[in-house]
């Protein structure tokens, strides 16, 4: 028994393939290109695409010898035998690679061929309004909320389904349509690729995206941290006003400029935000219009503006070694004393001015 096991593994070469994906109604590409691999692989492919034809069931064959007479009879072909062996070989491959359902339909098929074409036949108008909507789905995938990996992923897969449907789609057209369901935030390193003279690889598109998407969320992160520091800061200003109470009694209630009814008083504060992007209030950086805008560069002026607003830091810290501070609002020193010097300080908006006074 164990010999003609062997013998019959030698003489199958589809003996041990087994094909993952049974043929179901709704796998056909995948399935046929399971099976094309194997029968190519043990060269097999002309029995089910009609090439390797049944030989002649007779051959001529010469008896006697020249001196009495040479006679010609026909005799049965050996080879028609090997060749039905190999054949009903490929029609059980097929067979084990059916489910019930479509095994049910081609099982009165008595040759490799004949099974093929019946199920070619079955799949026909099935395939050809698959490859349609395949076609329309990479026209129409968008990348929406997916990420960048998920989104080429599924790119690629409707590209594999169109080649083993045989209707492979061309590098250059994958990344086109791989483009064209990004959306605007992209369009930097869209342009980028679209200008490019030596062609790219869809790897080498997926890398580029890859890289500007987490270019995109840690500019994201840091814009959040920002927005969060800057609404903190200004209901700080807003609520508690805007001076600490000092050791000269000069508390939120005092009427030297600090109360409540002052520039950085209490409850009447203005609580709009400040954008750290466009320097203006009334929005956070999140909502700026221009937080994607690598060359947007902020009014002068209202950086400059900006630059008199005046921060507090409740912090205390140990002594930093400085023997002055200029500050463009006096009337939070406490002491100052007039400025004898010549010279200026260049605020934002660029222009320059003299300090008359400093603290002491």
């Amino acid at each position: 028994m164990a010999s003609s096991s062997s013998s019959i593994a030698a003489t199958n070469p589809l003996v041990g393939i087994q094909v993952s994906e049974k043929l179901t109604k709704q796998n056909y590409a995948l399935w046929s290109a399971q099976v094309l691999t194997a029968l190519r692989g043990a060269r097999l492919e002309g029995f089910i695409s009609g090439k390797t034809t049944p030989p002649p069931a007779e051959i001529e064959k010469k008896e006697g010898d020249k001196k009495e007479g040479e006679k010609t009879i026909k005799i049965a072909n050996p080879a028609v035998d090997e060749w039905f062996a190999t054949d009903q070989q490929v029609l059980g491959f097929l067979f084990s690679s059916l489910s019930r359902e479509i095994l049910s339909q081609v099982a009165g098929a008595t040759t490799a061929a004949q099974a093929w074409q019946a199920i070619s036949d079955m799949f026909a108008s099935k395939s050809r309004a698959g490859l349609i909507n395949m076609r329309l789905a990479l026209t129409s995938t968008q990348k929406g909320t997916m990420s960048v990996t998920e989104y080429v992923a599924k790119m690629r897969a409707i590209a594999d389904e169109l080649a083993a449907a045989g209707k492979p789609i061309d590098q250059d057209d994958l990344i086109a349509y791989i483009i064209n369901g990004l959306d605007a935030n992209f369009d930097p390193v869209v342009e980028a690729l679209v200008a490019r003279v030596e062609p790219i690889t869809v790897q080498e598109m997926y890398s580029h995206l890859l890289n500007f998407e987490n270019k995109i969320r840690l500019r994201q992160a840091f814009l959040t941290a920002s927005t969060n520091a800057a609404n903190r800061n200004n209901v700080t200003r807003g609520g508690r006003g805007g001076m600490p109470r000092g050791r000269g009694g000069r508390g939120g209630g005092g009427r030297g400029g600090n109360g409540g009814r002052g520039n950085n008083g209490g409850g009447r504060g203005d609580n709009r935000p400040t954008c750290q992007v466009c320097n203006k209030r009334g929005h956070v950086a999140s909502d700026c219009w221009h937080r994607f805008d690598e060359t947007y560069v902020p009014d002068e002026k209202i950086g400059g503006a900006a630059t008199h607003a005046y921060g507090i830091d409740t912090n205390w810290y140990v002594d930093t070694g400085a023997t002055d501070h200029i500050t463009s609002q006096l009337d939070k020193l406490t002491t100052k004393e007039k400025y004898q010097g010549t010279d200026q300080i260049h605020t934002a908006s660029g222009e320059g001015q003299g300090h008359e006074e400093n603290n002491s």
